[in-house]
């Protein structure tokens, strides 16, 4: 865990981001696992980042707290736990190399996905019936979502496209999007805690790392509501996974 003093910079900026997309301005959590993976090992950055997130959680849920739609957050959270299950899984089987390609290989494919939904026409996703046979596909619909979004979050904290495709499904309003998703990601993250030690993902050493970021934490989190009224989100988000799609292509490289 010895950092260059540009290690440390990108570190730093990895918080800001993480604190600012917690606080209002979506799609930088890509942006910061993939930063994260540029300067510590693959399977290292995972637990890195992940008491980063939780303190960005713990502001998002601190400012949202009352807006969540609890009874969507507890239909999606035991698949997830699920597959975080599964994620411990492929973490305990997987070398450093190969972690990280499956992480850059993941923010490629969510990156492009994003960006395409971004890209094309808006349309208002339709509303469920959930009636008969449409019953049982909201049920394999809410089962692959929460199961991709603890296997992705787990490997690589990566959840985030699969918990915005559910709950943009379930057409929750906008203060109870932000609200679930704040208390979805808090729940996850410290969920995964014990299993992210037992793995050595989570050391005194990265601890001591992450302390020293919380302070950009807390500065991207008042930076993301400072930006969130003063520039184009539209195009804020666009840049953010244009970057996160060149780190994640950076990862498919040899280091």
């Amino acid at each position: 865990m010895e950092l260059t003093p540009a290690s440390w910079l990108i570190a730093t900026l990895a918080a800001l981001i993480v604190g600012a997309s917690k606080s209002g301005v979506p799609g930088g959590g890509v942006l910061a696992v993939a930063l994260f993976a540029q300067i510590f090992p693959a399977r290292e950055s995972t637990g890195a980042l992940l008491p980063v997130l939780i303190v960005g959680d713990f502001l998002a849920v601190t400012l949202l707290r009352r807006h969540a739609n609890w009874p969507r957050l507890w239909q999606l959270f035991p698949w997830t736990a699920m597959g975080i299950l599964l994620g411990v899984g492929i973490l305990a089987m997987i070398s450093d190399t190969e972690l990280r390609i499956v992480i850059g290989g993941l923010i490629v494919l969510m990156t492009t996905y994003q960006l395409a939904q971004r890209f094309r026409p808006s349309s208002p996703i339709p509303a469920p019936g959930w009636r008969g046979f449409a019953a049982m596909a909201k049920r394999l619909f809410v089962a692959s979502m929460g199961v991709s979004a603890g296997i992705t979050t787990m490997v690589a904290n990566a959840a985030g496209p699969f918990a915005t495709l559910y709950l943009l499904a379930m057409q929750l309003g906008k203060l109870e999007f932000v609200g679930t998703t704040a208390w979805f990601f808090l729940a996850v993250n410290l969920f995964k805690v014990p299993f992210a030690i037992g793995l050595g993902l989570i050391t005194w050493q990265s601890l001591r790392v992450d302390l020293l970021l919380l302070p950009a934490v807390v500065v991207g989190a008042f930076l993301g509501r400072w930006l969130l009224h003063r520039i184009d989100q539209t195009l804020f988000e666009r840049l953010v996974l244009a970057l996160a799609l060149w780190g994640g292509l950076q990862l498919l490289l040899p280091p």
